[in-house]
C-alpha cells in the first residue's frame, strides 16, 4: 500500500508538487481531469501542436537535442492547457493587490529574494515604496538581484548584507541575523551603543526547496525540513528584537510563511517522531509535503502565542507557478530553460486555469505584508489575496482559478466533511506544540 502511494503521488504532481487528483486515500480533490485517456489524448495533441506548428529547420544532432527538449516542456505545458481549452470559467490576473488598503511604508525582509517569486516580489514591494532587505544564500547573489531590481528601478529601495546566508547551515543564518539587527539598530544622541533596533515591519518566509533528491543540512537535518522550516524557525527566534521592536506610528508585526497545498498530505507525511527520515524510506514527495506542513503549522502556533495587536501570522500558497523551484521535478519546465516568446499562446491559455507567472505568483505574498485588511485575519492558511482555505466558496475559488480545490459546496463534500477533512489529523494544537518544542531544541545552540 505504501508503494502505491508513493505511486499515486509521483505520477499526479503539477509543478509545484501539489496533487491535482485523488493521489492519496482519503484525500479527494475536485477535478475534472481524472479519466486517464483525456490525459493522454491532451498530451498527444500538444505534442503535435509543438511540432508542426513552429517546425524546425534542421536534423543535425545539435538540433535534435534542441527539439527533443522544447517538444517535451511544450507537452507538459500543453497536456494542462488542454483542460483551459475546453472550461467554461475565465481567469483575470490582477498586476496588484496591494495598492487598495495598502499601509504605511515599511521595512521587509523576504527570503530567497534573488529568484522566482521571492524576485518579483521584491520588486513589487519595492514598486510600492517599502525598503527591502532581500536575502540570498551569498551576497554575490544578493548584490547581483538588486542591481536588476534597481535597473528597472532606480528608486527601489534594496538593501543586502554582507553575510552569507545559506539556509543549509544554521550558523550562517544566526550570522546573517544579527547583521540584520545590526543594520536596524540606531544609536542614541549620546552615543550609546545598540540602544533600540528600528521596527521589521514584516517577514516573508519564502525560501525553499522542492522533491530534492536526499541531503543532510550542515546540522545533519533533512534538507527540506532543514531549509524550509528549520532555519526559518531560527531566523524569527532571531530577529525577534526586531519584530517587536516598539514604534507606535507602526502596527503588528506581519509573518508570513509560504506553503504549499501539498502540505494537505501531511497526515500521511508529518512524523514528528522522525523528522529527517532516520527510521522511514525517504520519499521526496513526502519530505516536501512534511515541510510544507510545518509551515502552516510554525504560523498557526505563532497567531495563538500572539496578539493580533503584536504579531500577525499567516500561511499561503502561492499558486500553480513553474520557476526554478521545479528544477528537481519538472527540469524542462524551470523559468531559466523557458522561451516566453516561443509559449506565449500556451502561457495565455494556461492563466485561464490558474497556472501563474512569477508577478502573480507572488500577489498573496505582497497583499498579506502590505494590505491593512491583512492585519484583520492571523492563523490562516491562504490561496489567494484575502481568500482563506478552507472557508472560500465555489465560485471565489474558480474566479481565482483555485478550481480543483473542494470548496465544500460539491456533491457529496458536506457529508464526507470536505475540505475540513484534509487537514484533520494534523493541523491541531498538539502537534503545532510538539512541532514547536523539537524545534526549539533542535536550534537552542544558534539562538542570539
Amino acid at each position: 500500500m505504501k508503494n502505491l502511494h508513493k505511486t499515486r503521488a509521483t505520477q499526479t504532481m503539477n509543478a509545484l508538487g501539489t496533487p491535482l487528483t485523488n493521489a492519496y486515500p482519503r484525500r479527494n480533490f475536485y477535478c475534472p481531469c481524472r479519466a486517464k485517456s483525456f490525459r493522454t489524448n491532451t498530451a498527444s495533441s500538444a505534442s503535435s501542436f509543438a511540432r508542426t506548428d513552429r517546425g524546425f529547420a534542421s536534423s543535425s544532432p545539435d538540433v535534435e537535442e534542441h527539439k527533443a527538449i522544447v517538444t517535451r516542456r511544450e507537452t507538459i505545458l500543453g497536456a494542462i492547457v488542454g483542460l483551459a481549452t475546453t472550461s467554461s470559467f475565465s481567469f483575470e490576473s490582477v498586476a496588484s493587490f496591494a495598492a487598495e488598503g495598502e499601509t504605511k511604508k515599511q521595512i521587509i525582509l523576504i527570503t530567497g529574494g534573488n529568484s522566482g517569486i521571492g524576485k518579483t516580489a521584491c520588486e513589487q514591494l519595492a514598486r510600492l515604496g517599502h525598503k527591502v532587505i532581500l536575502h540570498a544564500r551569498t551576497p554575490a547573489k544578493a548584490e547581483q538581484a538588486k542591481k536588476e531590481i534597481i535597473y528597472g528601478q532606480p528608486d527601489a529601495d534594496i538593501v543586502t548584507m554582507k553575510s552569507n546566508c545559506d539556509l543549509m547551515d544554521l550558523r550562517e543564518v544566526q550570522q546573517y541575523c544579527k547583521e540584520v539587527l545590526e543594520y536596524l539598530s540606531k544609536s542614541s544622541d549620546d552615543g550609546e551603543e545598540n540602544v533600540s533596533v528600528k521596527k521589521l515591519d514584516s517577514l516573508i518566509l519564502n525560501a525553499g526547496i522542492m522533491a530534492a533528491p536526499y541531503e543532510l543540512t550542515k546540522q545533519n537535518h533533512e534538507s527540506h525540513f532543514g531549509i524550509n522550516h528549520l532555519a526559518h524557525f531560527l531566523m524569527y527566534e532571531n530577529l525577534k528584537p526586531a519584530l517587536f521592536a516598539e514604534d507606535s506610528s507602526k502596527g503588528p508585526a506581519r509573518v508570513i510563511s509560504v506553503s504549499s497545498l501539498l502540505a494537505l498530505i501531511g497526515e500521511l507525511a508529518l512524523d514528528l517522531d522522525d523528522l529527517d527520515f532516520e527510521r522511514r524510506k525517504y520519499d521526496k514527495w513526502y519530505a516536501y509535503g512534511q515541510s510544507k506542513a510545518c509551515n502552516i503549522l510554525f504560523a498557526d502556533d505563532l497567531a495563538h502565542e500572539n496578539s493580533k495587536s503584536k504579531l500577525v501570522a499567516n500561511s499561503l500558497h502561492p499558486g500553480i507557478v513553474t520557476t526554478d523551484l521545479v528544477r528537481y521535478s519538472f527540469p524542462d519546465l524551470i523559468a531559466s530553460k523557458r522561451d516566453p516568446e516561443r509559449e506565449r499562446w500556451i502561457r495565455e491559455q494556461a492563466r485561464k486555469i490558474g497556472i501563474r507567472d512569477a508577478d502573480e505568483g507572488c500577489k498573496t505574498h505582497v497583499w498579506l505584508a502590505t494590505n491593512d485588511a491583512a492585519l484583520e485575519t492571523s492563523g490562516e492558511f491562504f490561496v489567494d489575496p484575502g481568500l482563506v482555505y478552507p472557508g472560500a466558496t465555489r465560485q471565489q475559488l474558480v474566479e481565482a482559478g483555485d478550481w480543483f480545490l473542494v470548496s465544500g459546496e460539491e456533491f457529496l463534500a458536506p457529508e464526507l466533511q470536505f475540505p475540513a477533512r484534509l487537514f484533520d489529523g494534523w493541523r491541531n494544537d498538539e502537534i503545532r506544540v510538539k512541532l514547536r518544542e523539537r524545534s526549539q531544541d533542535m536550534v537552542s545552540e544558534f539562538l542570539l
